[in-house]
């Protein structure tokens, strides 16, 4: 349906998500998206540009994301990867939880929980974030789960800025 320059496979696996995304959106309100092409325009090609900082066997921790956000994105191109979406709504880690089964994702764990600096989620190499609090709380709150040398790839707005 949308051409992502992506192996079929992969660009069949994000065209399902986001399908079953906006199915089940519309029985159990989960996010504001009011067609498919607002998904792929708005949240699929958002998220395509941290693929390129994104290295082999990283550990990425996605908080907050959208239910059709990054994290997923990422795992179905990335499955040399391994990522914990980490979401609070029951709602949102249900049908996470159930797609990313059937789509057979094998490289994403779905932690159900709100987080704060003192969850216990592990110690990953990568935290992604999609515009979903102010840069120093995203930092407060998820720095005791970042390796050193570890990276933030946060998306908050439209212009890439290195700190």
């Amino acid at each position: 349906m949308y051409n992502l320059d992506l192996p079929k496979n992969q660009e069949q696996k994000i065209q399902t998500f986001v399908e079953e995304a906006f199915r089940y959106n519309k029985a159990h309100n989960l996010f504001v998206r009011k067609s498919i092409e607002e998904i792929y325009q708005k949240d699929i090609n958002d998220c395509m540009p941290l693929i390129k900082f994104i290295e082999k066997n990283d550990k990425i921790l996605d908080v907050k994301f959208k239910t059709y956000g990054c994290g997923s994105a990422i795992g179905i191109i990335r499955p040399d990867t391994k990522i914990t979406l980490v979401e609070s709504n029951k709602k949102k880690t249900y049908f996470l939880k159930k797609t990313i089964r059937k789509l057979e994702i094998l490289n994403i764990k779905v932690q159900e929980e709100h987080l704060t600096n003192k969850s216990d989620i592990g110690i990953f190499d990568v935290v992604t974030a999609r515009a979903f609090s102010q840069t120093q709380n995203i930092i407060n709150i998820c720095n005791p789960f970042l390796q050193t040398g570890g990276r933030y790839l946060l998306l908050k707005g439209k212009e890439e800025k290195n700190q």
